[in-house]
């Protein structure tokens, strides 16, 4: 209901009705509809991590299995419901720092652990692997932004996906 209505114009009664949970469960599992709502913004989080992971086993070498976690994490995020509840209504509902955060819980570890393993094989300039991590996922998030707030998805997200590749062979060694 959040991805079809928004956090706003989504009632407490209305999941309440949709779902057949009551006001109380809701209330003693999650506190309430904001807290209902960071769970199901962690949800979506979670989601785009298991399309990354899927995408990165498909490959066998490591520098294409981060490649194709970067594409999928874009690809994922033009779909309207990631879209509604991670960009436009999380930001806002849960505020900005801690959506930050959570984004980061999620993507900061698969991003870390994967120029670790590229560091380790020489095949990735051999920078302090978190502070490289932040960095390029932070420029990987607003990618992701970009692409869906843009009126032609489509070519924003080709776009995107293409400077995403130049930023990280601009860490390579080889």
């Amino acid at each position: 209901m959040f991805a079809a209505n928004g956090y706003a114009d989504t009632a407490l009664s209305d999941i309440v009705a949709e779902t057949a949970i009551t006001t109380g469960a809701i209330y003693h599992h999650f506190g309430g509809k904001k807290e209902l709502f960071q769970a199901v913004a962690e949800n979506v989080e979670k989601d785009i991590l298991s399309a990354v992971a899927t995408a990165a086993t498909s490959k066998k070498y490591p520098w294409d299995q981060l490649l194709a976690g970067v594409s999928a994490m874009l690809e994922h995020c033009t779909a309207p419901d990631v879209q509604r509840i991670v960009f436009i209504d999380a930001p806002t509902v849960i505020g900005p720092a801690a959506w930050r955060e959570i984004e980061m819980k999620y993507a900061f570890g698969a991003m870390q652990q994967s120029l670790q393993t590229l560091i380790s094989l020489g095949q990735v300039r051999p920078f302090a692997a978190d502070p490289l991590a932040s960095i390029l996922l932070g420029a990987l998030i607003e990618a992701a932004h970009s692409v869906a707030r843009s009126e032609d998805q489509a070519r924003s997200l080709k776009e995107a996906r293409e400077m995403m590749r130049l930023l990280f062979e601009s860490i390579k060694t080889t």
